[in-house]
């Protein structure tokens, strides 16, 4: 390939995946309703907007993971994650001190069932790209063990489209951050 046809190749494929400006995008969140409307094919809306159904398959998959972690239920996480699913968390200490660690779903399994306390993490203004079968979610969330406030951040989710239409976790990655860094919950702390 010559220099000019890579760059344009580059060019291209960077510009396929921008989309229209930001300012040109609705709002695409898990708190905004439905507008009913849905596109002919999966993954085909502008800028590679969800339709209304993929939206909600690909919520209830990132939901399942808070529902587990309420529950204590590690079989919620092995039917929405996929068995080698890439789990990474980034942290930056009050000292300024930055850490990273992954783990695997058993790892986080065994946490969950392990925690004599109530897990809660909550998200909120989630935003969803999809393309054919592959979809990101990234959004803010708080998380509580029992009462008290552990941590915030960000999630950033990858996930696969399954046969039935339902979406499987293949990748999570998170931000840590401690109080009082922590952006929090618009409707406060949960009840």
């Amino acid at each position: 390939m010559s220099r000019i046809t890579e760059t344009a190749f580059v060019v291209a494929v960077m510009c396929v995946a921008c989309g229209p400006p930001a300012s040109d995008q609705p709002a695409n969140t898990a708190d905004v309703p439905s507008t009913g409307e849905t596109s002919p094919s999966p993954g085909s809306q502008p800028g590679h907007m969800p339709t209304d159904a993929e939206r909600t398959a690909i919520f209830a998959a990132v939901q399942g993971i808070f529902d587990a972690l309420a529950a204590g239920d590690g079989e919620i996480l092995r039917e929405i994650m996929h068995p080698d699913v890439l789990m990474h968390s980034v942290e930056r200490d009050a000292d300024g001190t930055r850490s990273s660690s992954t783990s695997t779903r058993d790892e986080l399994i065994a946490r969950l069932e392990g925690s004599e306390q109530v897990l809660t993490e909550r998200m909120w203004d989630a935003e969803v790209r999809v393309s054919g079968d592959l979809a990101m979610v990234w959004t803010p969330y708080d998380f509580y063990v029992g009462d008290d406030l552990s941590h915030c951040g960000a999630d950033a989710l990858l996930l696969t489209r399954n046969d039935d239409e339902s979406w499987k976790i293949i990748a999570l990655s998170w931000t840590r951050l401690q109080p009082p860094t922590c952006e929090l919950h618009p409707d406060g702390p949960p009840e």
